[in-house]
């Protein structure tokens, strides 16, 4: 049965070299390399464990406890003089049983230890009995030396002449013969002739009482191994046939392990091609190099990344190639025993391009020196990859945000509409309710009065006034729902043509006369040059007026003044109607012209709906204008409107 070895190493020749040397003695070695081995709770039985030097000391104590009473065999380091360092020292004191294989023992030196250890040698191979043909023409040595051999646990076959010796060697597969000298007639050594011819690895013994020079001599020419003289010991014999047949199967180990090491030799040598070509054409920059820098073997791609020549790279220093600082973090990493490292760097070729490299460095064994060997990665595409994903998350998160903003702002604005359309609902219900309200009571008032006698007209007057006016408030909140209704879906009537502004500011303000007078409201009217024709719809911009002088009586104390202005600048007339009323907030001087808005100093107890700006404004976005407002220095507000004189409406 295969013995099973483990071994744990740290990247050395010496543990490859004892692999080879373990497999030649027909075991089964297990390598790893320290950083890959991970102890199983349930571990495989090995025969003897290997530790390489530079294998954590913590590691090698827990596998040596996991594996429990094994044979331990420690490699210890290449050094310079004969100290060994301080921490293989420690090993060996922690692991006093453990045998110590020398980087410069010979291989002889090694197998010996091998052997010492694991009882791996002759000593413990399994040796096969061979089947012995016994021929004697006297019957009772014949007998004897038969039960002799048989007691020995030979497989012993007997003839007591030439025919049924030959015959008994063309059934049985014979690996030796014992057979006396005289046979009669014959001798043994013609026995020997005709069986070699059947069997041509058959050994044979001679047993003689006068051997002949001449007999002696053709023995040894035909192939008789030995020859044993009369009276003959059967512990000579014994002794004998062990010494014969020991040598034999001692020759038949060694043409097996010749053959195996021929085998692995091959196998190595194959490997060894194979691994050359991928490192001579792999595109990975490739390089072995001494602590101090001196490059020992560089690959093609190494050559052409520094454009130097192969007769050149025993000349050339691996940190001479490299930038200062990097090459001081390198040779930092390598003073502080890191066995394996990666490092990413930019490495300026011979072409003066910069090109970002990954160096992969791994602390190797060369012919006992340590070194390092080192493998440049460019990674120019995966920086760039890189800088791809990182401008296309941040694009990503710029359009998240913007996105969110978007969403948020949608969010308020839905909030601030359905705010605004409540509040407008509980204003349209109070603005319908006061005039409804009117009209039903002074009705009511009405009908009363005609039962009475006579009939108060000057009372019934009154009362149908009431409902008059309230009336017409209705019917001026309905016009102003179904105007803006009419807006919204495009369907409001739009006929533009060419209108005297002076004319209609003067016609609204004789539509508003009664509410002016009521208030004793006198409006000062700065009128442009006239005529001043503008491109417009009359019927619009007149209610656009009317309803921003509405506004300005609303809000303006009694036996105050409004004031109107038009004023012509190039191709754009202006028309202000300022009042001097309570004004408006400065944050709700652009709000106050959506829909269902109002002023917050104006939304109380001043009525109306908060449509008549709202209105307005779309009236003067079809005019291609503008308008909006502004709170005066003194008192009060401007409401200002901005027309192109000439138009093309499409």
């Amino acid at each position: 049965m295969q013995k099973r070895i483990l071994i744990l190493d740290n990247s050395s020749v010496l543990a490859m070299r004892l692999k080879v040397l373990l497999e030649l003695l027909t075991c089964q070695v297990d390598l790893h390399h320290y950083s890959d081995f991970e102890p199983s709770s349930e571990p495989t039985f090995y025969e003897a464990i290997v530790f390489a030097s530079g294998v954590p000391e913590k590691l090698v104590l827990q596998t040596q406890q996991l594996y429990g009473d094994v044979h331990v065999f420690l490699l210890a380091p290449n050094v310079e003089g004969s100290k060994l360092s301080d921490s293989f020292t420690k090993l060996v004191n922690a692991l006093p049983r453990a045998l110590v294989i020398h980087p410069f023992y010979n291989n002889k030196e090694v197998i010996g230890l091998l052997e010492e250890g694991l009882a791996i040698g002759a000593a413990s191979l399994d040796i096969k009995l061979p089947k012995i043909l016994l021929v004697d023409d006297n019957p009772t040595r014949l007998s004897r030396l038969e039960s002799s051999l048989k007691g020995a646990h030979f497989d012993v076959i007997t003839a007591d002449t030439e025919f049924s010796a030959i015959g008994r060697a063309a059934l049985h597969q014979i690996d030796l013969l014992v057979s006396d000298f005289n046979m009669g007639e014959i001798t043994g050594i013609d026995i020997f002739r005709q069986i070699k011819s059947v069997n041509s690895d058959c050994r044979c013994i001679l047993v003689t009482s006068k051997p002949h020079q001449s007999a002696l001599i053709e023995a040894v020419r035909l192939g008789v191994d030995d020859v044993l003289e009369k009276p003959l010991d059967e512990s000579v014999l014994l002794q004998a046939i062990y010494k014969l047949w020991h040598s034999e199967q001692l020759e038949q180990s060694n043409q097996e392990l010749v053959s195996r090491l021929q085998d692995t030799v091959d196998a190595l040598i194959e490997k060894d091609s194979l691994l050359r070509v991928i490192y001579k054409n792999t595109p990975d920059a490739i390089a072995i190099f001494s602590n101090d820098g001196t490059i020992l073997e560089a690959n093609d791609a190494f050559l052409s990344l520094f454009a130097r020549e192969q007769d050149e790279v025993h000349d050339l220093s691996f940190f001479e190639l490299l930038d200062g600082a990097i090459s001081n973090e390198i040779k930092n990493n390598i003073a502080s025993f890191q066995s394996q490292f990666n490092f990413e760097f930019v490495v300026t070729t011979a072409k003066d391009d910069i090109v970002p490299f990954s160096g992969s460095f791994s602390e190797i064994d060369v012919h006992g020196e340590p070194s390092t060997a080192v493998i440049l990665k460019n990674i120019a595409h995966l920086k760039r990859k890189q800088q791809l994903l990182e401008e296309a998350k941040q694009l990503l998160e710029e359009k998240v945000n913007i996105r969110t903003q978007e969403l948020e702002a949608a969010k308020n604005q839905a909030e601030f509409a359905n705010k605004s359309k409540s509040e407008f609902l509980a204003n349209m219900s109070h603005e319908l309710r006061t005039p409804m309200h009117s009209i039903l009571s002074f009705s009511q008032f009405g009908l009363d009065k005609l039962n009475s006698e006579p009939i108060p007209k000057d009372k019934l007057q009154k009362y149908l006034s009431r409902i008059e006016s309230s009336g017409q408030r209705l019917l001026s909140l309905l016009n102003n729902l179904l105007d803006l209704s009419k807006l919204d879906a495009g369907k409001f009537p739009f006929n533009p043509s060419k209108h005297n502004l002076n004319q209609l500011v003067r016609t609204s303000i004789d539509d508003m006369s009664g509410a002016l007078l009521a208030k004793t409201i006198n409006v000062h009217f700065v009128p442009e040059k006239d005529p001043f024709f503008v491109d417009c719809d009359c019927d619009q911009i007149a209610q656009v007026i009317r309803n921003l002088l509405g506004n300005a009586i609303k809000f303006s104390d009694e036996h105050s003044e409004i004031e109107v202005v038009i004023d012509h600048h190039n191709d754009m007339v202006q028309l202000a109607v300022r009042d001097s009323g309570l004004g408006i907030p400065d944050e709700e001087l652009d709000t106050i012209f959506n829909k269902f808005e109002q002023s917050s100093k104006t939304n109380r107890g001043a009525g109306g709906t908060g449509l008549g700006l709202a209105i307005c404004k779309e009236f003067v976005d079809l005019h291609h204008g503008r308008i909006w407002a502004e709170n005066n220095l003194e008192k009060g507000a401007s409401v200002f409107v901005s027309l192109p004189v000439s138009n093309t409406f499409d």
